[in-house]
């Protein structure tokens, strides 16, 4: 598991940018996102280099916080088809 943390201002916007491979299906799932925190989307930047089948990329989630306080985003590194998660990422915002 990973884990890291951030400061953001309230009202502030951040990102959260996690290396996945969607070519073999593992793809980046926001698990929980507590209600102080808002999902403003995701998208998927291929490596500079090009893509070939198996290399990875780039997820970035974008994220506004509502609310003062420290608050916890996790993440799960699954396919879409799968219950389980192969990986976890844990991201504590203190928000002020």
């Amino acid at each position: 598991m990973m884990s890291k943390t951030i400061v953001v201002a309230v009202g502030g916007e951040f990102s959260e940018r996690l290396t996945s491979t969607p070519s073999t299906g593992y793809l980046w799932v926001v698990h929980e996102l507590p209600k102080s925190i808002q999902l403003l989307g995701s998208t998927y930047e291929n490596p500079a280099s090009g893509i070939r089948p198996g290399d990875p990329g780039t997820q970035v989630f974008r994220f506004r916080v509502l609310k003062a306080g420290e608050h916890i985003i996790t993440f799960a590194l699954k396919r879409q088809w799968e219950r389980d998660a192969v990986e976890s990422h844990t991201l504590t915002v203190k928000a002020n």
